[in-house]
């Protein structure tokens, strides 16, 4: 069995209002609405939380998540506006792959972040950060990174191939 040693990490991504748009899939973006998002997105930040996990001889993975409240705040957002719940769904999301970009460059890169496969010493470590792995290659946390670091290949690593957006035929 393999010791993991789980590091946490400080990072304070600042919000991209490109990187916002094309998350979103936005032409363009009133001022207003950036302004609004920024403040927002500066909100989130403290809730963020993100981890390298070390496995030894250079190989190892981060994990970055967004709390629950978070989750809960998009999901009232929805309910009352779905513009809202959509423009904050977006914006959870890019927190979290501006910070597993800071983390891990080559996530920017390519945009994405491959999902590897979690063994069982990995499993403990989620448990013990009151996580739970489904099988399916999900955390209990709907805004979520779990990606090797350092970066170790695109597709050849991820456990989603076969359902990948962006898997070319």
């Amino acid at each position: 069995m393999g010791k993991i040693t789980r590091e946490k990490l400080d990072i304070t991504p600042s919000f991209d209002m490109l990187h916002y748009m094309e998350i979103a899939d936005l032409p363009r973006m009133e001022q207003e609405e950036a302004d609004r998002l920024a403040v927002r997105f500066g909100q989130w930040a403290p809730a963020l939380r993100a981890y390298r996990f070390d496995l030894g001889r250079r190989k190892g993975y981060v994990l970055i998540f967004l709390e629950k409240s978070i989750e809960d705040e998009v999901e009232q957002a929805w309910q009352i506006s779905p513009s809202d719940g959509f423009s904050l769904h977006n914006l959870a999301i890019a927190l979290v792959m501006g910070a597993a970009a800071q983390v891990v460059p080559e996530v920017a890169d390519g945009g994405c972040a491959p999902l590897p496969s979690p063994d069982r010493d990995m499993l403990r470590q989620f448990k013990f950060l009151d996580l739970e792995w489904n099988p399916a290659g999900t955390v209990n946390r709907q805004y979520a990174v779990f990606t090797p670091m350092p970066y170790a290949g695109g597709c050849g690593v991820c456990m989603l191939q076969e359902s990948c957006p962006k898997r070319r035929p």
